[in-house]
């Protein structure tokens, strides 16, 4: 039988808990909802919680709650989730993309604020497959901080829960997550008026104008199930992380980074010295099935010359991930470790 790429790890527990909510509850965002949003507010140590229908949805509301129209410019890397574009589409701003540093997942610092201008209203930072962002010297930007958190959930930084660095906070909850609704997204912030706009906006009331991007209850209700499992999630995946960083170490091929079991490995990059057609070759003839985890930057989305954006556009050719997911059996973990020191 094939291996998948991922799987959301969904049990009885979480069928039950949608049953009861299908049973029992309103579909559209209720209790259920407002429990998940202030569960994992709390978490986090923020005070506000907009919980969403999607990830694009979330970047939407931030969006307008920062009021982003024509004239305006937010800085994201290219390297990067098609959300926050997408997003930004819907609102008239323009995308400033920036390079990720050379043997990183991540834009410096000094590469960001090269990009700052008097039209810039934000910059949006991001955890990518659960490594963290290097913060240090964020603050000396001066601009709101969009932190997303999408890949990270219930990991920490210096022992701070990882997203208190932004103005605005934003996780996803889709099904190669690290906890799952089945789609969805929330917002988190201290700003009460934000809060304010974000909810209003979000919908579920006939007093404003406003959109469809309510969470439905049994979301919700998936939702607080997978967060009482989360230490057992990200326990699973830093299990697996650390096999195969056991086995990757004898072979010619690397990973962004060296194992640390602060990160929460939502996928297990590699860079394999071999052509992409070896690549391909050799894991599906195993019936392993890895993918290039972000196979189309931003740039190439928006048209932009691959060579502005050399190290984006190399890791997005390059760079493949393996199954990394809590419900991998041992023998999968086995045979896809085994099969990784062998690919030299």
């Amino acid at each position: 039988m094939k291996i998948v790429s991922s799987k959301p790890t969904i049990t009885r527990k979480e069928l039950e808990a949608v049953l009861d909510c299908l049973i029992n509850d309103d579909l559209v965002a209720g209790e259920s909802v407002k429990t998940f949003e202030s569960t994992l507010a709390k978490m986090i140590g923020l005070k506000y919680a907009v919980a969403t229908s999607s990830l694009t949805a979330a970047y939407h509301l931030v969006f307008k709650a920062l009021e982003i129209g024509d004239a305006d410019e937010i800085i994201m890397p290219s390297y990067f989730s098609q959300a926050p574009l997408s997003a930004l589409t819907m609102t008239g701003g323009k995308a400033v993309l920036v390079d990720i540093e050379k043997d990183s997942l991540f834009p410096t610092i000094a590469d960001i604020q090269g990009m700052v201008t008097e039209k810039t209203k934000a910059v949006i930072i991001g955890h990518l497959f659960g490594f963290h962002f290097p913060t240090q010297g964020l603050e000396e930007l001066h601009l709101p901080v969009i932190e997303d958190i999408s890949h990270a959930i219930g990991t920490e930084i210096d022992e701070v829960p990882t997203g208190r660095l932004g103005a605005f906070t934003i996780a996803s909850f889709d099904p190669a997550g690290i906890i799952t609704t089945g789609n969805g997204g929330m917002i988190f912030t201290n700003n009460s008026k934000n809060y304010s706009v974000m909810k209003d906006f979000r919908g579920n009331g006939e007093e404003h104008i406003h959109f469809d991007y309510s969470m439905t209850d049994f979301q919700g209700a998936m939702g607080i199930s997978q967060l009482a499992k989360l230490a057992d999630l990200l326990h699973r995946r830093r299990e697996i992380a650390r096999i195969y960083h056991d086995s990757i170490r004898i072979t010619p091929h690397k990973t962004p980074f060296q194992y640390n079991d602060r990160f929460a490995y939502q996928a297990f990059p590699v860079q394999f010295n071999l052509s992409n057609e070896k690549v391909e070759t050799y894991w599906r003839k195993n019936r392993i099935e890895v993918v290039r985890p972000i196979a189309c930057p931003l740039h190439s989305l928006l048209g932009l010359n691959g060579s502005d954006f050399p190290n984006s556009e190399r890791l997005s050719r390059k760079l493949f991930s393996l199954p990394v997911y809590p419900t991998l059996s041992r023998k999968d973990v086995e045979k896809i470790s085994k099969n990784l020191a062998g690919f030299i």
